[in-house]
């Protein structure tokens, strides 16, 4: 018999056995378990599936959550699955309110629970529901709305959150979204004006679509005097019921009798009786059901106004849309001031503006409301529009109404991919929350050239979100971090915003990157100021007795500009580049995206160094005489302008291949409603004011007809008067 040396150890192991059998099972049943296919449930009771806001949206995250989980069961009250998103009941009788940001408010709290991930979202309406399964997509799983037409959509193999957490959002204004302003040619103004369009009515739920992904609630567009009468009420009556099953309120802009633009006309100030007419097209409008009216008074852009001339027609509409039709009425505001009386910073007077009446207070361009320096429409900055605000918030429901970009001859026309827009709506939006007021409204005139990062970045700031009771902070360049978390290229974005702040704004050679506007160049008194200018007129270059120092500076500024601008694109480039190497999926949207926007900025960049050529060009010209111009020194200049054009034009016929939408539609000549005979890329699709400007040097004409692109009638629209 043999004596086993471990006689200890082996009674142990005798003992251990049934033990370690049931850890065994233990560990293959864990092994079985992990290896299940990943299960998603959306677990939503019958009175949330009833109400068309949230019904629409879980249908919505149910086709999203199949495309970023491509080997997940996703499914509807499935409660076995192993992820479930458990949503509230809805109240039998609610009303729900676009003024009561509670009650678009919602909270994730996420626990383990027996075999399973459990998400239980509070929320008591079905916005609420709405806007905390967008959020959960775009700001927790990886989803990015960028553009009505893009969307990037993650691959998940798993669950990529942690199983127990707690996150809340809140709104900073009960009402958020965009203005699309079609009385310029943008992406959306023929398809919300021309039932006939192809694909209209889907282009403009697939924008309404993406607002609500965004946890946007509001939309305005401008309604053009064109409009077919009869065919055109039950297009839009289409849309608008469309964004109400969203939870989008619809507004519509008109004007008492605005004369530029082809903007629709209540009044025909050559006809009689203002206040039927009034009534005969109020009624006429509201065919449609609009929740809100935006009533434009002026006459046109430096033109007398209205409702300073005649406040009771104003009021008196004001009073129909109210009164009579049941929607809310808006009062626009401008930053023209005209007037010795208001030059002192006097927001402009609505004391006469009935109590009921709300008001948008606008801004312009990439300026804050607030910095010291800011030179449009002719004003030293924008101060007495932030005035306005906090003076009108006290007494009447008042929507902060700021532009992401401006289209004509300033930015995205040129093109210009102007970064300081960013830090200045991020400014603003804080200190619009501050002071209370209740709305934000964003400008928006078309997303090509990086335009969309800014609407995006708008709509994504709008919320405060707070992990566990702690708020997550936002800046000008989160949105950009969150679709490229990388610290080099953060830092490379930072630097390019700074960079630009420093040379576009506070050394103004917006002034000179920015094209001349299309009256710039008119003589006095229709010489009236839009956007920066030079405080000189480029003719005066050519004459003996004009100082060259300020040119000579500029200049210097412009070249140097280029030059960083431009570097600093090509590391973004590479730094871009490899990013994407890593990224574990998404990569052909990421690497679209980042070349887009590598592009618009060396574009900027190339835009100065044109711009410094010419002027050069036009200051060698200073001692010849006329007979000898443009001279030996000229031409060499020109020629390498000339140069700088062809490469930008090589970035120009990239970026088409990458516009969203038909470059027939926005970037060539076409008919349409518009004050323009062509879509708002087309002065881009040849760089038209580069070549005007290099023609200009050459040729020394500075008149407003010179290659003009502009059909002032139309623009002016002075047949409105009567017909």
């Amino acid at each position: 018999m043999t004596v086993s040396p471990f006689p200890r150890i082996e009674r142990v192991a005798v003992l251990l056995s049934p033990v370690l059998f049931i850890m065994a099972g233990w560990l293959v049943f864990c092994s079985a378990a992990d290896a299940r296919p990943l299960s998603v449930g959306i677990i939503a009771p019958p009175s949330l599936l009833a109400a068309p806001v949230a019904r629409n949206t879980v249908d919505d995250t149910l086709r999203l959550m199949k495309k970023g989980f491509p080997d997940a069961r996703i499914t509807l009250n499935d409660s076995k699955a192993s992820i479930r998103l458990v949503l509230p009941t809805l109240p039998q009788s609610t009303t729900e309110s676009l003024r009561d940001s509670t009650a678009q408010s919602y909270t994730w709290n996420s626990r383990h629970v027996r075999d399973a991930t459990v998400l239980t979202l509070s929320a008591t309406t079905a916005a609420g529901i709405s806007n905390g399964l967008y959020g959960l997509l775009q700001e927790r799983l990886g989803y990015r709305f960028i553009h009505p037409r893009q969307t990037i959509v993650p691959r998940h193999a798993t669950w990529p959150l942690t199983s127990r957490f707690r996150w809340s959002a809140t709104p900073r204004f009960a009402s958020r979204g965009f203005h699309l302003h079609t009385l310029h040619p943008t992406e959306l103004a023929t398809q919300l004006h021309d039932p006939s369009y192809p694909g209209a009515l889907a282009d403009v739920k697939e924008y309404i679509d993406w607002l609500a992904r965004n946890g946007q609630n509001t939309m305005q567009f401008f309604l053009l005097r064109g409009v077919d009468r009869d065919r055109w009420p039950p297009h839009a009556r289409a849309f608008v019921e469309y964004a109400h099953q969203r939870g989008i309120a619809v507004g519509v802009e008109i004007s008492l009798s605005m004369l530029q633009q082809q903007a629709f006309q209540t009044v025909k100030l050559l006809r009689p009786f203002y206040r039927r007419q009034i009534d005969r097209n109020l009624d006429w409008l509201f065919q449609v059901p609009w929740d809100f009216v935006t009533l434009e008074s002026a006459t046109g852009e430096h033109l007398p106004r209205i409702d300073r001339l005649a406040p009771s027609l104003r009021n008196h509409a004001a009073e129909q849309v109210i009164k009579r039709h049941g929607a809310r009425f808006f009062h626009a505001t401008h930053v023209i001031r005209p007037g010795a009386q208001e030059a002192n910073g006097t927001p402009p007077p609505v004391d006469d503006l009935p109590r009921d009446c709300g008001i948008l207070v606008h801004t312009v361009m990439c300026y804050s409301a607030s910095e010291e320096k800011a030179p449009v429409y002719g004003n030293t900055n924008q101060r007495f529009m932030l005035k306005l605000a906090e003076q009108e918030s006290r007494r009447r429901e008042t929507w902060y109404w700021p532009e992401s970009s401006y289209w004509v001859a300033f930015d995205n026309s040129v093109p210009q991919m102007l970064l300081p827009y960013l830090s200045a709506r991020h400014h603003d939006m804080m200190t619009m929350e501050r002071l209370g007021v209740t709305g934000h409204l964003t400008f928006t005139s078309g997303w090509e050239w990086g335009n969309w990062l800014t609407d995006w970045s708008i709509a994504r700031w709008s919320w405060r979100h707070a992990s566990s009771g702690r708020d997550e902070a936002t800046s000008p360049l989160s949105v950009l971090g969150d679709l490229f978390p990388d610290r080099r290229l953060r830092q490379l974005w930072q630097e390019a915003l700074t960079l630009q702040e420093h040379y576009l704004k506070e050394r103004e050679l917006l002034r000179y990157t920015a094209a001349l506007a299309p009256f710039s160049e008119m003589p006095w008194p229709l010489n009236k100021p839009f956007q920066p200018e030079p405080p000189f007129r480029y003719g005066e270059l050519i004459a003996s007795k004009r100082s060259t120092a300020l040119p000579a500076a500029t200049v210097a500024d412009l070249e140097e500009f280029s030059r960083q601008m431009e570097r600093l694109a090509l590391e973004i480039r590479r730094e871009s580049k490899r990013f994407v190497t890593t990224v574990p999926n998404g990569k052909e949207g990421l690497r679209g995206i980042s070349r887009e926007l590598e592009r618009s900025l060396t574009a900027t960049a190339l835009r100065a160094g044109h711009r410094a050529l010419t002027i050069r060009a036009i200051m060698a010209q200073r001692q010849l005489p006329r007979e000898k111009r443009p001279g030996a020194g000229a031409l060499r200049l020109l020629a390498r302008a000339a140069a700088v054009r062809e490469r930008a034009l090589v970035l120009v016929k990239e970026q088409e291949a990458g516009y969203r939408y038909p470059v027939s539609l926005v970037a060539r000549k076409r008919t349409d409603l518009t004050a323009y005979g062509f879509g708002y890329l087309y002065p881009v699709s040849e760089l038209h004011f580069w070549k005007r400007e290099e023609e200009q040097a050459r040729r020394l004409r500075f008149d407003a007809l010179f290659m003009n692109l502009w059909d002032f009638r139309r623009t002016l629209g002075l047949e409105s008067l009567l017909f």
